[in-house]
């Protein structure tokens, strides 16, 4: 829904004939009294405050802003009650409570809050959320038209206007929104409905002064406001005023036309102890006049950097004016041991001065007396105080001493001691004398030895230093061995304060090999005895009968003491497992068929065994013998003793004996295989008698 003063408008409704022509009616009255006003609107769903906002300014110009409070008292009587009430176009922002539109802070004359708002939910209890956005309370029992400040997350329906203020509605002023219209308010200077006229002042009152110019600019028209006029002097004058004259907004000038002035310098006095002459083409002390100074004799200018002061077009000399002071000698510092007596000004300047004299027991070096002379400089270099001393020992290598005075006066004594590792060469303490020499000589200090290290058998030794420094305190012996040695040891020592070596001196040994450990059955044949199996020895290696080698046959010692390879290990022979022969069996002495295993062979009822019955595996892994067979016994062999035994009682008729060699037949042919010595690699295969179709 939307209305406007000035007119009526709705949106997003179907409205009737008559409606329409109400609406073009009103809008033809709005027309017709030159009206000009900001129109209402509000949304027709609920939303939050940044929603609101959104759908305000796609759809209008904003959220609404409140004006004034004949603007609520509209709002209240044609807005219509909702839940949640309306949402307002004022929030906290930087905890100021600000109009979103205009971004202009909320006044304490222009608020509108319900009694004890806004408290940011503290009379409810907070629901986590800051209330910073604002609802105004329409139709409701009380404080109707107030505001209250609420969580922006909550869904109301938004409030918003259209503005009738445009861009160009006042050129040099504010356009402020009114219920029904809108009126500008002019800025300084400017008048008029839409504040597009401006002041003027009076040009007439613009003169340029005797000796001097004036420089107008305009900004908004020739001598309107704002305009500014800018007076300047020559060189050597200066300005009665130093602002620029400016056209104000009531349509007078600022200031009046100034005038420009010759430029006066303060007037200047001679030095004492010196002079000043002076040059004045203008006027005495006035532009362009120059004043030179000088000194005498033992005295210089000070205050100044320059011996000639100008005035300057600024009504100020170029620089301070001088003074005249006697130079000054570099002040002499306290003489140590000794006393400076000064005259009675006690200064270091020109023509003063100073004496000298030095404590008892010690010596003036230099003169007793200097003068300050007109350059700044002493007279002479100046003196100092020594003491009747003995000179500091001369410091000598790793020695080190200690004396009872810093002084070295008479009857003081120095001791001496040397650094770790060394001993003292002299005596140990000496004493200044009255005549500032020492009672002893200054002793040295040398380096503990250590006892000397004999030549290093089958290898070699290095030390640091020249022959007579090789075994001294701080040296190192480095060792090595010959090729084909080892170093047992230490490879450095060095010689300690205590007159010992670091460490035990090293010996070299011969490289050797260890015996090879082999496992059982293995032999071996060294080229050296095996306690001495030095490098380049070899070692081969063979099995005991029916056992096979596994690894190299020979291993050679190294440089590093190690066997060139792993030492071999023996593996005993095996023999192919042996079948059962057909209607028999085969009996070994071993589960696995290996060296001297023996296997035995045996045949079932009615057969007997042809051929080897014992074979054993030999050292080639090869059986002895042949494979033997099973073969039935014949059938008139079987009748014969029969009969016999029977006494010759029976006969076997002809029919019986065919059934029965039949039979035999078709058991020994339903089966043929390769014997496992067959050198044919041919898979087992089996082979169907003929006979079998005849049973």
């Amino acid at each position: 829904m939307e209305f406007s003063f000035g007119f009526i408008q709705t949106s997003g409704h179907k409205c009737s004939a008559s409606w329409i022509r109400l609406l073009f009616f009103c809008s033809m009255l709005s027309t017709w009294t030159s009206v000009q006003g900001w129109s209402y609107f509000h949304s027709s769903t609920f939303m939050t405050w940044e929603e609101a906002r959104t759908w305000c300014r796609d759809h209008y110009t904003d959220m609404v802003a409140i004006q004034n409070q004949e603007e609520i008292e509209h709002l209240k009587s044609w807005l219509n009650f909702t839940t949640g009430y309306y949402w307002i176009g004022i929030r906290k922002l930087n905890d100021t409570w600000t109009w979103v539109g205009t971004n202009k802070a909320l006044t304490p004359e222009a608020t509108n809050w319900a009694k004890g708002e806004p408290n940011n939910g503290k009379a409810r209890g907070s629901s986590g959320n800051s209330e910073d956005c604002v609802e105004m309370y329409i139709k409701r029992d009380k404080e109707e038209g107030k505001w209250n400040d609420e969580s922006c997350l909550k869904k109301k329906t938004a409030l918003c206007y259209s503005a009738a203020c445009k861009s160009d509605s006042c050129q040099y002023g504010e356009c402020v929104e009114t219920i029904n219209s809108h009126e500008c308010a002019c800025n300084p200077g400017f008048y008029g409905d839409k504040c597009d006229q401006v002041v003027t002042c009076n040009k007439d009152e613009v003169r340029a002064p005797d000796n001097g110019k004036v420089t107008c600019t305009h900004k908004y028209g020739d001598f309107a406001f704002d305009s500014s006029c800018q007076y300047s002097c020559k060189e050597g004058f200066q300005l009665s005023m130093a602002g620029p004259q400016r056209c104000t907004a009531t349509g007078s000038w600022s200031e009046q036309p100034p005038t420009c002035q010759l430029v006066q310098c303060p007037t200047l006095t001679r030095p004492s102890r010196g002079s000043m002459k002076c040059n004045d083409p203008l006027g005495s002390s006035s532009y362009r006049s120059t004043c030179a100074f000088a000194c005498n004799e033992g005295y210089v200018l000070d205050g100044s950097p320059s011996n000639t002061l100008q005035c300057e077009s600024s009504g100020s000399w170029n620089a301070s004016q001088p003074s005249c002071v006697a130079v000054q000698c570099p002040a002499i510092q306290a003489l140590e041991n000794g006393i400076v007596r000064r005259e009675a000004d006690e200064s270091f300047s020109y023509g003063k001065t100073c004496t000298f004299s030095c404590a008892p027991g010690y010596k003036l070096v230099g003169p007793n007396g200097v003068t300050c002379t007109s350059t700044a400089e002493w007279s002479e270099q100046m003196p100092h105080c020594e003491a009747v001393t003995c000179q500091i020992p001369k410091g000598k290598a790793h020695l080190t001493h200690q004396c009872s005075n810093s002084e070295l006066r008479p009857n003081s004594s120095c001791s001496f001691s040397c650094d770790h590792g060394f001993k003292l060469q002299g005596a140990h303490t000496t004493r200044c004398s009255e005549d500032g020499q020492w009672s002893e000589d200054i002793p040295a200090c040398k380096a503990v030895q250590c006892p000397a290290i004999q030549d290093l058998g089958n290898g070699i030794v290095s030390c640091e230093g020249d022959a007579d420094e090789r075994f001294s305190y701080g040296k190192t012996c480095s060792f090595s061995c010959a090729p084909g040695y080892k170093l047992v040891g230490p490879n450095r020592v060095s010689c300690t304060s205590a007159a010992e070596w670091s460490e035990k001196t090293p010996h070299c040994e011969a490289i050797t090999c260890k015996t090879p450990e082999g496992g059982a059955h293995l032999f071996t044949d060294c080229s050296e005895p095996l306690s001495k199996l030095l490098i380049n020895s070899t070692c081969s290696f063979t099995c005991e009968p029916g056992f096979e080698l596994q690894g190299v046959q020979t291993v050679k010692c190294s440089d590093d003491g190690r066997w060139s390879e792993d030492i071999p290990s023996c593996k005993a022979v095996r023999c192919l497992v042996l079948e059962d022969p057909e209607s028999g069996s085969v009996n070994c002495s071993n589960a696995e068929p290996l060296f001297n295993t023996q296997c035995t062979f045996t045949c079932g009822e009615d057969s007997i065994l042809k051929g080897d019955k014992i074979r054993t595996c030999d050292h080639h892994g090869n059986w002895t013998g042949d494979q033997p067979t099973c073969e039935a016994v014949s059938p008139s062999a079987t009748v014969v003793a029969s009969s016999v035994a029977a006494g010759g009682a029976a006969v076997t008729s002809g029919l019986a004996l065919a059934l029965w060699l039949l039979k035999r037949l078709r058991k020994k042919a339903s089966k043929f295989e390769l014997d496992s010595n067959s050198n044919i690699d041919t898979p087992t295969a089996v082979y169907k008698s003929s006979i079998d179709s005849l049973i």
